[in-house]
């Protein structure tokens, strides 16, 4: 079974797919969002929400 391997889009060199940079040109891929990490934001967004709104309620009531 061969390894997978991609092209670098700087130098066209064939390198594993596994690395986070080319070793020939050091090009560094930009690394993609999972799926987790997009849901964790959503999760922390809609957690903190409720507490800035309360927070902007007592706000006004000074």
């Amino acid at each position: 079974m061969a390894d997978a391997t991609r092209e670098c889009p700087a130098c066209a060199m064939p390198i594993d797919a596994s690395e986070d940079a080319c070793p020939i040109c050091g090009y560094e891929a930009p690394r993609q969002r999972t799926s987790l990490q997009v849901a964790a934001w959503v999760m922390i967004l809609l957690l903190l929400w409720p507490a800035f709104e309360g927070l902007m309620y007592l706000i006004e009531l000074l």
